[in-house]
């Protein structure tokens, strides 16, 4: 990485701080030691950044491109979980308790991540003591979350599940437009049955069947939802 790249970097890393929910309301002081203290990775597409079971020594935070995270069985059988955009870290957990990762994480895009150490990490949290209490809330929302998929797993349909997996992408990709939302995220269909938990040609009928109700429209790995009320409606239909 060039002396100008970095810098580059480093003011997009401040930029994403200052609007970050869990460090937005830090100090300039604050924000800008942990800018100065931690260090830049870019990591090209399909890089894996951390497996499941790994030593955990530095938090994450993406500052460009998109994040996967996901689980693998024994099986072989992949589940993802989550695609993080800028500003969401990773692995907060294990850098906490010290225990091994607890999901397997890889470049779905290329990559720039802040990677945060603790003595950064330690450094901020002595001059930021509310700090502590974002972070809480932030695990909180994951958990809720976590809940969440396991109810979704349980009692949804996997018509439900496909239109819920749809929604989730809304808020941090969903691009308004004359057309509806446009998910900005590229997904191929086998990415969505990972994401939703089944095959691809069992997702395929699902797309399919929510396009001819007019729910959304569908191109290659591209995904716009044209009437959102009756998207959030299946998704909740008991």
């Amino acid at each position: 990485m060039t002396e100008r790249e970095r810098s580059s970097y480093s003011a997009l890393a401040a930029t994403i701080l200052k609007r970050c929910a869990w460090f937005g309301d830090c100090s300039p002081e604050s924000r800008k030691a942990i800018v100065e203290g931690a260090h830049i990775r870019v990591l090209k597409r399909g890089t894996v950044l951390s497996r499941r079971g790994d030593s955990i020594s530095e938090l994450a935070m993406v500052i460009d491109g998109v994040l996967e995270v996901s689980v693998t069985a024994q099986s072989g059988k992949r589940r993802v979980l989550r695609y993080l955009e800028p500003g969401q870290m990773m692995n907060l957990i294990p850098f906490i308790d010290e225990q091994g990762a607890i999901h397997d994480a890889a470049a779905h895009t290329d990559l720039v991540l802040l990677l945060i150490g603790k003595p950064v990490f330690s450094q901020v949290m002595r001059m930021e003591p509310e700090l502590v209490h974002r972070l809480l809330r932030l695990l909180c929302l994951r958990s809720r979350m976590l809940y969440n998929d396991v109810a979704d797993t349980s009692f949804m349909t996997l018509r439900q599940r496909c239109a819920n997996a749809l929604l989730q992408l809304v808020e941090p990709y969903g691009e308004t437009g004359k057309e509806g939302v446009s998910i900005s995220l590229k997904l191929s269909q086998e990415e969505l049955a990972d994401m939703v938990g089944c095959s691809r040609p069992m997702i395929n009928r699902e797309l399919k069947q929510l396009e001819q109700d007019g729910a959304i429209r569908t191109t290659y790995s591209h995904y716009v939802v044209t009437d959102l009320k009756l998207l959030q409606a299946i998704a909740s239909a008991d």
